[in-house]
């Protein structure tokens, strides 16, 4: 995303040597590539472990009748001197032992549902430390909301040990039954990606459109492609991320419940793994193991964004054995080659589907056949409007317009803009998906939203009223402030001060962050749809002549811009938004909402902004059509993020 950041990378080890069968419920769960475990061992050691980074007693959940499927590895303490052999077996066994030892009574998965692939062998070859994954086939069975487990064990040769409480591994399975076909609101799908270093994606499920989601697809931003030590690509995913792939039954789950689709967006991360580097060898490794992602946490697709992987930072190297060997072979055209490998093992007809994040020339898939391999694309310069670069895809395939919900830039919170111009090409151009970004737990979206839903479907949002922050499992209950909450005395602090000053006669303007605060009063206009706002800027006139600002009854206020305020001693006044031209202070374009004053879901900090800080709220004389700056306030000018304090 452009509006992403980097992700740090974080490295996490398994405690593996303990009591016997302990249960393993707080492990950390999602690996970082091959981390050498055995690292104070003495001997050669093995140990199943899961693909996907999965902790033990994770669900895989089997609904819709469809085959579920879990993916296991056997892993060395050392690489192998010789070629080793590694059997797994399904382990009822092993199940009750750990029952025994924890004092739970977990149940059988129906074992006539169950096989390995490959009978259940592999080779660790010589020189390796670990086995490719095994698929273990998880047919429908078992009583539908019965929890069930399954285990399995591993037996190596050549003198390999497995400690007791490594040699085996448990799933557990639930049968969710048949989810009905949600309800549709329209033909235009809408997707939001969710930054979950910060934020939860549960908040996308409590905005809904006649009682269907207003989102159709929300994407967890985001996991990253990267190589391990032995060079081989692997999906890693930092502590939140983590976070919400751990607890897939209380985040991923009652989205999909609810009829809403969860991906996993999949992003470079500084190292020579990416979507377009990756050789027949790498592409196959990372497609198998995506599905491994697929399976294992019940994900519906990904979302592949082709950004910070070193053949775009200048800095490729080319030396793995899973990438191709120079920068100028990592092309469009190769990362329609992985889609092409991923689609062998996640095919359409399963309802796995794959979006691709583009902004630049050359960070998406080219090549013939492209629209049977992807389901959708997303423009991701928020705020333009622009088709497929490249090659022609269908429009029904493609988002063109997007919309970024980022709180905050710089400090300052940011006003949502909505483009009506936009939306009316994106539904008269016959496109077929919207796409947002980052959406947040403290703001309230509803107003927006409606803009939204209004162009593409002709009908409103409600929200539930309830949010989650990042690790909330549960929701809290928000506050949509009533028309009396912003009536009162207030003290505003402005977010900068925009002074001009003149170096060899050329206007040169400085963003101060010491701006002067001030004191309004917000008086009632109209009762429940206006307010009268005295004192802002030049408070000879503004004491006397307010401006207005409009309720929204989702909570917020806007502001209308220019608007006169009234005439005094001959001259009129108007306050209108306002930046610098040259060396002037000049009123901007009309705008029924230039300013929006706005406070938390929670009831917290009140703000009123614009869309930056080099933009103000000011005052000043009109003739004719002409506007000008009150002359004893041409310097300097407040600016910016405008924070109230109720007196």
């Amino acid at each position: 995303m452009k509006h992403c950041y980097k992700i740090r990378i974080a490295a996490w080890s398994l405690l593996l040597f303990g009591a016997v069968f302990t249960a393993c419920e707080d492990d950390l769960t999602i690996s970082t590539g091959n981390d050498n475990i055995f690292e104070t061992v003495d001997g050669t050691y093995g140990s199943v472990r899961s693909a996907a980074g999965a902790k033990q007693l994770t669900t895989i959940a089997i609904k819709d009748n469809k085959a579920g499927a879990g993916h296991l590895f056997f892993e060395l303490s050392k690489n192998a001197e010789t070629d080793v052999q590694v059997t797994f077996k399904i382990d009822a066994d092993a199940l009750a032992a750990y029952n025994a030892a924890n004092s739970t009574n977990y149940q059988m998965y129906p074992t006539d549902k169950l096989s390995l692939e490959n009978g259940g062998k592999v080779t660790i070859a010589a020189g390796s430390k670990r086995s490719e994954s095994l698929e273990l086939d998880i047919n429908p069975g078992g009583t539908v909301g019965t929890t069930y487990a399954v285990a399995i064990s591993a037996t190596a040769g050549n003198g390999v040990e497995v400690s007791s409480n490594t040699q085996s591994y448990i799933y557990l399975v639930e049968n969710l039954g048949v989810t009905p076909d949600p309800a549709t609101k329209g033909d235009i799908k809408n997707l939001v990606y969710v930054e979950v270093n910060n934020e939860s994606p549960l908040n996308a499920g409590e905005y809904m459109v006649d009682g269907v989601p207003f989102f159709d697809i929300v994407s967890i931003f985001a996991a990253n492609i990267n190589l391990d030590s032995d060079g081989r690509p692997y999906i890693f995913c930092n502590d939140q991320v983590s976070f919400v792939l751990a607890n897939a039954d209380k985040i991923i789950r009652p989205l999909q419940q609810k009829g809403i689709k969860v991906h996993l967006s999949i992003l470079g991360n500084h190292d020579d793994a990416g979507m377009r580097s990756l050789n027949e060898k790498g592409a196959k490794a990372f497609a198998k193991e995506l599905k491994a992602y697929i399976d294992i946490y019940g994900l519906d697709g990904f979302d592949f964004d082709d950004e910070y992987s070193s053949y775009a930072e200048g800095n490729y190297k080319g030396t793995s054995g899973s990438v191709v060997s120079s920068e100028s072979e990592c092309t469009p055209e190769n990362y329609k080659k992985l889609l092409e490998e991923c689609r062998k093992i996640m095919p359409k007809e399963e309802d796995v589907t794959f979006g691709i994040y583009w902004y630049t020339a050359d960070d998406h898939p080219i090549g013939s056949g492209l629209e049977n391999l992807i389901d959708y694309s997303v423009y991701g310069t928020y705020g333009a409007f622009r088709d497929y670069y490249g090659q022609d895809i269908p429009k029904e395939i493609q988002a063109p317009y997007a919309i970024t919900l980022v709180s905050e830039d710089g400090g300052n919170l940011n006003k949502i803009s909505v483009n009506d111009t936009h939306l009316d090409n994106v539904v008269n151009g016959g496109y077929k998906y919207f796409a947002f970004y980052n959406l947040g737990s403290s703001r309230m979206y509803e107003s927006y939203f409606d803009k939204v839903a209004a162009k593409l479907w002709n009908k409103n949002v409600s929200w539930t009223g309830n949010y989650y922050t990042r690790t909330d499992l549960t929701a809290k209950k928000g506050s949509v402030p009533g028309y009396e909450f912003y009536l009162g005395e207030w003290t505003v602090t402005p977010g900068a001060a925009l002074y001009v000053y003149h170096e060899n006669d050329v206007p040169k303007w400085w963003d101060w962050t010491n701006a002067e605060a001030f004191d309004i009063t917000i008086t009632e206009d109209v009762q429940g749809k206006s307010y009268k706002v005295y004192g802002w800027d030049g408070k000879d006139i503004t004491g006397t002549y307010p401006f207005i600002m409009n309720y929204d009854d989702r909570g917020i206020a806007l502001c209308p811009s220019p608007q006169v305020i009234g005439t005094a001693d001959g001259t009129t006044y108007a306050m209108s938004r306002a930046t610098y031209s040259g060396a002037a202070w000049a009123a901007m374009a009309a705008s029924d909402d230039a300013f929006v004053l706005e406070t938390s879901m929670s009831g917290g900090a009140v703000y009123m902004y614009d869309s930056g800080k080099r933009y103000g709220f000011s005052l000043f004389t009109k003739d004719g059509d002409t506007y000008n700056a009150v002359e004893e306030l041409k310097n300097p000018h407040s600016s910016g993020m405008y924070t109230l304090v109720k007196k």
